[in-house]
């Protein structure tokens, strides 16, 4: 029973980027004036640790639907952040890091599942800093409106992180600076 709660963090994000990101990106492009938040810098340590990066201008928000983690929602450069950090099953601790990562891979084919938009466009894993983290780019159609969004797992320290960072389809530059912040280049 742990081991699927642990695995429904995954389903949970995917569904919250498809459904409840609609809304937010929606909001977010509508922002016409930058928020107090836009001077605000909040630093994120994840994994004991081990994945930590700063976001600059962000409003934290709850997920849509009461999905687990954090979203961040960057009204100016109209983009979200959602973070999810859960600690693996202890059925599952036996595995090494890599294992349990490997495994994860399969989160695209639920991104795919939840929304028939979703196309991978690259994945990879990279090196952040000593912790290997699988980068999925994508591009996917909410509320009507076609993003681009990238996915980011990484496991240590018995833990699992999701982040998936969404922004309009036409700030390639502007998204591949912030996914580029939290990896650490």
């Amino acid at each position: 029973m742990k081991l699927k709660k642990s695995l429904n963090i995954m389903g949970a994000i995917c569904l919250t980027a498809v459904i409840g990101g609609t809304s937010v990106c929606a909001l977010a492009a509508e922002a016409k004036t930058a928020p107090a938040a836009a001077t605000q810098t909040e630093t994120l340590s994840l994994l004991n640790g081990r994945q930590t990066f700063q976001l600059r201008g962000y409003e934290v928000q709850p997920v849509p639907g009461g999905g687990p983690g954090k979203m961040y929602v960057n009204k100016l450069e109209k983009r979200v952040v959602i973070i999810g950090e859960e600690a693996i099953p202890a059925i599952a601790q036996g595995a090494s890091d890599a294992d349990f990562l490997d495994g994860m891979k399969s989160i695209k084919d639920k991104q795919m599942q939840a929304s028939p938009s979703y196309k991978v466009i690259s994945e990879k894993t990279e090196n952040a800093k000593g912790l290997p983290v699988y980068h999925i780019e994508a591009t996917n159609k909410m509320g009507g409106n076609d993003v681009q969004q990238a996915t980011l797992l990484a496991v240590a320290e018995k833990k699992l992180t999701v982040i998936q960072v969404i922004s309009n389809h036409k700030d390639k530059s502007g998204h591949l600076k912030a996914v580029n912040n939290i990896l650490g280049k």
